[in-house]
């Protein structure tokens, strides 16, 4: 019995120190965790692209919105003396009239038509009276000035009844005219007063853009300014025009100016239409960069040179900008240094950085920037 026990504790012994041998080793060969010490050692090095600062200049595009109106001083407008029903209107807005062509036909009122019968009848009593004056002044039972005044009388209401007569209050009117229908301004069926507005119609058929334009571009713009015109919302070709006037003054509907640009002869814009014009001014030599170069911050604006491996942050301001390219200024900045154009949104002032296939995007493509005379 006492052999077992002797044989059970032994066995027990040797289990013990195996256990205890395979913690040890499998401890001994865990790799040892890192330290925090040493993430802390490693900067990181952003990799950035860049591009070389650059003399050119940077056009300025001034955009504006406007319709396509009758010419200024072109435009007259339709009407008649007396008051007037719209028996029938016989063109419509917008269309071209070749020659003396009839628009509108006119009956008169029934306002119009008493008149016209008490002018006739005024007129009638007049000669009447006339006659009479002479009969008593044979007689001598007249002077000289009752026959003066009879005869005055007789002359008002005749001219009166004439003027009606010729303006078309007698009956129907027809009114012709030639050129372009700006505006059609009754309808038919309606009472027009006299002398009140029938239709507008452009003597010569010309046609201009009205735009309206910022008072603080409007003072950078100069008579004979070109202009690219096009439609709003539609694939057509642009058509030239020609700043022909800026007025002076703001208006009061819009708060814009009115900036009137004239059209070729051969226009294919019809009347009305929305417009957009674009203004492009030449712009002064000075360093320009691509847009992406230039980030907005607190003070204004800045953007990150790269010299020897470290990023320097520049202030700069902004002379002019186009879709692609800006032209800067500022301390320190100069020709032939290497702005970032990529990667700069994460860069710190002193920060180092990787120039990885620096690229110079101000010679792809260039539509409004040109290259400074050297």
């Amino acid at each position: 019995m006492k052999a077992v026990w002797s044989i059970l504790i032994v066995l027990a012994l040797m289990g013990g120190a195996a256990a205890v041998g395979y913690f040890a080793g499998h401890r001994a060969a865990a790799p040892a965790p890192e330290t925090s010490d040493s993430d802390d050692s490693i900067e990181p090095t952003p990799t950035v692209q860049t591009t070389p600062i650059r003399q050119g200049r940077v056009d300025r595009k001034i955009i504006a919105y406007g319709v396509v109106a009758a010419r200024a001083g072109d435009e007259s407008v339709l009407s008649v003396a007396f008051e007037s029903r719209v028996k029938k209107i016989l063109v419509a807005g917008g269309q071209h009239l070749d020659a003396a062509t009839p628009v509108i036909e006119l009956e008169p009122s029934s306002d119009t038509q008493l008149q016209m019968l008490q002018a006739k009848s005024a007129l009638e009593s007049a000669n009447q009276d006339l006659q009479q004056t002479r009969r008593r002044f044979t007689d001598h039972l007249a002077t000289n000035q009752d026959l003066l005044q009879s005869q005055q009388n007789l002359r008002q209401a005749e001219l009166k009844y004439d003027s009606l007569q010729k303006a078309g209050g007698g009956g129907p009117v027809q009114l012709k005219a030639a050129g372009l229908v700006v505006h059609i301004d009754v309808q038919e069926g309606q009472v027009v007063p006299a002398g009140g507005s029938l239709m507008e119609i452009t003597a010569g058929g010309r046609l201009q853009v009205r735009l309206g334009v910022e008072p603080s571009d409007a003072a950078s713009l100069r008579t004979g300014d070109a202009v690219s015109l096009e439609l709003v919302r539609a694939d057509a070709p642009a058509v030239n025009g020609t700043i022909q006037m800026i007025a002076q003054r703001v208006n009061p509907d819009t708060r814009f100016t009115d900036v009137f640009v004239s059209l070729p002869s051969n226009s294919p814009l019809p009347l009305d239409v929305y417009i957009r014009g674009t203004v492009t001014l030449a712009g002064a030599d000075g360093l320009i960069v691509p847009r992406s170069a230039v980030l907005p911050d607190d003070d204004g604006f800045s953007l990150f040179t790269v010299d020897q491996g470290k990023a320097s942050e520049r202030k700069v301001s902004i002379a002019a900008q186009d879709d692609q390219f800006m032209q800067i200024s500022g301390d320190g900045v100069a020709s032939g240094q290497m702005a970032v154009v990529v990667g700069n949104m994460e860069l710190e002032d002193g920060m180092s950085v990787k120039i990885a296939g620096g690229r110079d995007e101000s010679a792809a493509t260039q539509p409004t920037t040109q290259e400074a005379a050297r």
